[in-house]
């Protein structure tokens, strides 16, 4: 692979210079003018309002003073020509007292409020203010009230007084902030612009200067020499600063660029700046190609995440190691590098630094080793670690697939006859005329035995193709060797399964065709003694442990309205717990593995009272979202209805938790019905009494007798998968199915159907009139939380907070 990488442009903008000092003089002038007369202007026009505003302030106290000095001596002058009815004396009176410039109206009134005289200025008046005064008319014989005189205010005057004066402070504020202005822009050019001027001159040398520094002369002002003294030394400093700098950036190139490792420094628009020596060697570009391209041309992955991620550490400085990524070579082929990227606490993202760590190598190593572990050495077909790890994905995806094991009739003897030599070369051909029958998946799992997986339908087919492939003989050391299989065939069902369970099952049933007479191909059939083996690594310690742990958890299968419109997306009834064992070293175990320990050790019962417990923490978070028409079904063991446990602990569930009764659902197996029967019949009618409902699970697979379904307190009756499998295409099945149904639609219970796996099925049960289904065809066991997400978004919380308030 190669890369067009262009080249960098060789013209970089230098630095910005100091500026003149003629420039920086002016500017420091005008911006003292420009921020001194505002302020020299601001004070004078304040002072001047202040004393101006008092000095009317003034003249309006004295004008009221005046007016009421001029109503009291009304009072005594203008009574006596009332009394005397002498109008011309009172109008010449009033005339008088109009002709005041601050009286804006003279109002002459009788005893009645009666208007007698007005007298008003045709200017309007400004804050006109009224001054009242009652006349009275006195004598040694009378005193009696005459009028009353009004007169009102106004300062019109002094507004243009003020005006007048204002005028004139303008003019004096103006001049005071000229003179100010003049005198001070001289002192500060005299004493402080002109010095600063040198100092600024003096800097410069700085710039450009590779030499030592030259001390600036000191000025008159001694506040100015200060400052001078100071970048003298700074001078000083920042000389000897930028000559160790200097010697730090040649040291930090020798260093950087001749260190035997892959580097790379980038800006922080991801453009390169510079790449050590070994990178230059290694790529085989010239640092004159690399210097100012993005780095990822030069790095590049098919992974965009990867691409992300980069670019989100290098914006949020967060550090980054495990990322591979190619090198994209000129002359050789690509390089495999983990790119690292360092964290960085500065706020300040200047760029980063990169470190490239070529494990082209180490990868190939990695892939051999990989082949050595996974690839049987001799046939190199898969060995049994590479088949584990393929049952394991094949189970995690829920694939429905087969699996067919093959072993070699009397290879030892063969082995023994022939020689090591020619034995090996017979498992090789044999491996590869296995080969040629074109499975799905094959390996050698040890000794002579092979592996192969198909389609769940094509296992018969395999195995025809195996017998003739090997009805030839081989030829081995001048011999015909004719060669006999025997085979064990397995169609996996992936509920419950492990890789080990699977092979355990193979190998016991290839142990009874080599006790036969072998050269056959049987199928492996699981009777109760195999599941009794494949569950005696779940001790009572381990159950202990995993609910001291709590490794148990829950598993919802939802339960589906049959007569919905749409089965496509059937109505939600409720949904069976089932429970789960999370174990931290062989992973989720299902409950085959561990039910029947724990109900030969007793252990059944703080089980089945932890899943009632979790069950009506589900409920009462249903409950609070609205979903009060949901129910859940819990299964209860034989063991738990001994000495009337169950029922004590529903009991007590229903005092803790405010949960309607009538929504919980104990299903119990017809190999209940072995037990005591009149402890059988008292739990299961006060349990009825209590308003839990009763189903009758795996209904025609054990102890059936239909007089219990008559007796006892059953609500509904569950169908079991057996009869559901084989309803679409044997006509007996779907009448005995139909029996069932009318049966118990005739006792009055509602009809369950589990192991629905095809929709023919649905529509032939819905046509029946059951009540619900349940089966994969709608939706397969899943954990509490996927559960809660798919059908209620916003419970999770809320239930994780019920249960921190039970424990």
């Amino acid at each position: 692979m190669s890369i067009d990488i262009p080249s960098p442009n060789p013209s970089a903008s230098p630095p910005p210079h100091l500026p003149t000092p003629e420039h920086s003089s002016s500017r420091l002038r005008w911006r003292i003018i420009r921020l001194l007369v505002p302020i020299a202007f601001s004070v004078c026009a304040l002072l001047g309002l202040l004393i101006l505003s008092w000095h009317i302030d003034e003249q309006k106290k004295k004008i009221h003073t005046n007016h009421l000095k001029a109503l009291e001596m009304a009072s005594l002058s203008l009574p006596a020509p009332i009394w005397n009815f002498d109008h011309e004396v009172v109008d010449k009176y009033l005339t008088t007292l109009q002709a005041e410039p601050t009286i804006h109206a003279t109002r002459l009134y009788d005893t009645r409020g009666k208007l007698l005289v007005s007298l008003t200025d045709p200017i309007a008046a400004i804050d006109p203010m009224t001054h009242s005064q009652m006349l009275i008319y006195s004598n040694s014989l009378v005193n009696q009230s005459v009028g009353r005189l009004e007169i009102d205010s106004t300062y019109t005057p002094l507004l243009n007084e003020r005006n007048e004066e204002g005028l004139g402070l303008l003019l004096i504020v103006l001049g005071i902030v000229a003179s100010v202005s003049l005198l001070l822009l001289w002192q500060m050019h005299a004493y402080v612009l002109r010095p600063l001027d040198r100092a600024v001159k003096g800097l410069h040398q700085i710039e450009n200067s590779d030499g030592d520094f030259s001390p600036m002369k000191l000025s008159r002002t001694r506040e100015i020499n200060g400052v001078i003294l100071q970048l003298n030394q700074l001078g000083s400093r920042v000389t000897d600063i930028l000559k160790k700098l200097r010697d730090n950036e040649q040291r930090y190139q020798h260093f950087y660029r001749d260190t035997p490792a892959l580097l790379l420094v980038i800006d922080e628009e991801s453009i390169i700046q510079d790449a050590s020596q070994l990178l230059i060697e290694t790529s085989g570009w010239t640092r004159h190609q690399l210097i100012g391209v993005p780095f990822h041309e030069l790095l590049s992955s098919q992974n965009k995440v990867d691409t992300l991620r980069i670019e989100t550490s290098l914006r949020k400085g967060k550090s980054c190691n495990d990322i591979v990524m190619d090198l994209n070579c000129k002359y050789h082929g690509d390089r495999q590098v983990q790119l690292v990227i360092p964290s960085s606490n500065s706020e300040d993202k200047n760029g980063s630094m990169l470190l490239l760590t070529d494990i082209t190598e180490l990868l190939i190593t990695q892939q051999r080793l990989l082949e050595h572990e996974l690839i049987d050495p001799l046939t190199r077909l898969p060995n049994r670690l590479a088949l584990n790890q393929h049952l394991q994905q094949l189970i995690t995806t829920d694939s429905i697939f087969s699996l067919l094991m093959i072993n070699i009739d009397r290879f030892h003897s063969i082995n023994h006859h022939l020689g090591p030599d020619d034995g090996d070369r017979l498992l090789v051909e044999t491996g590869e005329r296995l080969k040629s029958c074109h499975s799905g998946w094959m390996g050698r799992i040890g000794g002579d035995e092979f592996i192969m997986t198909c389609e769940i339908d094509e296992l018969r087919s395999l195995t025809k193709r195996i017998e003739e492939a090997f009805s030839a003989p081989l030829l081995k050391s001048g011999e015909l060797i004719h060669l006999s299989l025997s085979m064990a065939g397995l169609e996996a069902q992936i509920e419950g399964q492990t890789p080990s369970r699977l092979m355990r099952m193979l190998e016991r049933t290839m142990i009874d065709i080599k006790h036969g007479s072998g050269n056959q191909y049987r199928a492996c059939i699981r009777d109760s003694n195999q599941k009794d083996g494949e569950a005696l690594f779940l001790q009572e310690n381990m159950i202990r442990e995993a609910l001291t742990m709590r490794w148990f958890t829950l598993y919802l299968q939802p339960i589906y309205l049959a007569n919905s419109p749409n089965l496509d997306a059937p109505e939600l009834l409720g949904a069976e717990v089932l429970i789960r064992l999370e174990h931290p070293e062989l992973g989720l175990i299902p409950p085959n593995d561990f039910i029947p320990a724990a109900e030969k050790t007793g252990q059944i019962i703080e089980i089945g009272n932890w899943v009632l417990e979790e069950a009506a923490v589900i409920l009462c978070e249903w409950q609070k979202q609205g979903f009060s028409t949901r129910y859940l079904s819990v299964n209860a063991s034989v063991v738990q209805f001994r000495d009337h446990g169950l029922l004590h602990q529903l009991e007590s569930l229903l005092e803790r938790y405010p949960i309607n009764p009538t929504k919980l659902v104990i299903e119990v197996t017809e190999n209940l019905m072995l037990d005591n029967e009149e402890s059988l019949r008292y739990q299961l009618k006060e349990i009825r009494k209590l308003g839990v409902n009763l189903s009758l699970d795996d209904f025609g697979t054990g102890f059936s007798c239909l007089s219990y379904l008559h007796e006892l307190p059953f609500g509904t009756l569950k169908i079991d998968r057996s009869f559901v499998m084989n309803v679409e295409t044997n006509p007996r099945d779907k009448k005995l199915a139909r029996v069932i149904v009318d049966m118990a639609s005739s006792l009055g219970m509602q009809i369950v159907v589990e192991g629905i796996e095809q929709r023919g099925q649905a529509e032939i049960f819905q046509a029946m009139g059951v009540r619900a289904f349940q089966g994969y065809h709608f939706a397969r066991p899943m954990p509490q939380k996927v559960f809660e997400a798919r059908f209620s978004p916003a419970a999770d919380t809320r239930l994780s907070q019920l249960r921190s308030q039970k424990g």
